[in-house]
């Protein structure tokens, strides 16, 4: 095994601490020894193994030492954590979801709560639901610019009815937008649902904004902290925006 596929599988299997600890062993040694896994004492057997495939890589690589090792594996950690932070994440409406599956109101609830700058929405049915609207006037309060895209009966042919004409209507200082049915093909439909923060933080999925969705339905989304993926997801409604493909309603 060489030593990369040998880093590669200590990252596998230790944890964060684990790695720090197995690295700050590493730099002191100027060969790996016979008492390298003392390192992860108490750790399952196959980090044990993965600790054991390094030594032998190492042993097995004249030249290399320990500060090596060390900031090798100091490297893949902080590579981790990176992706860690980016990863996705699911998100549901309905039961069992706990954990890492968390509920799609109280992630909506931590994104819009976290925006600093702009809050972009696209819904196909946008209720004016209380604690949204509440948080939504709250972040127009802090300076935030909030942008709701929403479908409408007129532009949809009737292909969509709700209870609302304007969705969060009893919340000031937002902008509206709609896709008008003279710049759309026949029967097509703004079905999206995507929430954007900050150009860094989304959430996409199945659930509308609406009580039964976030509360009673089987829905499933993802929660994206890739801020190369948010953002892209709302520069390309900024430029539907542009392009006047949507309009203000």
């Amino acid at each position: 095994m060489t030593v990369e596929a040998a880093i590669g599988g200590v990252l596998a299997q230790l944890s964060d601490a684990q790695i720090e600890a197995l690295a700050v062993a590493c730099r002191k040694r100027a060969a790996p020894g016979p008492n390298l896994g003392r390192t992860v004492t108490g750790a399952p057997v196959s980090a044990h193994d993965a600790v054991a495939s390094l030594a032998e890589a190492w042993a097995a690589s004249p030249g290399l030492t320990g500060a090596g090792v060390a900031l090798a594996l100091r490297t893949g950690l902080v590579a981790r954590r990176d992706a860690d932070a980016r990863r996705a994440r699911p998100v549901w409406t309905g039961p069992c979801a706990s954990g890492e599956q968390r509920l799609t109101a109280a992630v909506l609830t931590d994104l819009v709560s976290d925006a600093s700058e702009r809050i972009l929405v696209v819904s196909f049915a946008a209720y004016t639901l209380l604690g949204l609207g509440g948080q939504l006037t709250a972040a127009v309060d802090r300076g935030c610019m909030v942008d709701v895209v929403f479908e409408t009966k007129a532009d949809s042919g009737g292909g969509y009815s709700g209870a609302h004409s304007v969705p969060f209507s009893s919340v000031a200082g937002i902008t509206r937008w709609r896709w008008p049915a003279e710049r759309r093909k026949p029967g097509a439909l703004l079905h999206a649902k995507l929430l954007v923060v900050d150009g860094r933080r989304a959430l996409v999925g199945s659930a509308n904004l609406t009580e039964r969705a976030l509360t009673a339905n089987l829905e499933a989304g993802v929660l994206i902290e890739d801020r190369d993926v948010a953002g892209r997801l709302e520069k390309h409604v900024r430029r539907l925006m542009d392009h006047e493909i949507l309009i203000t309603a």
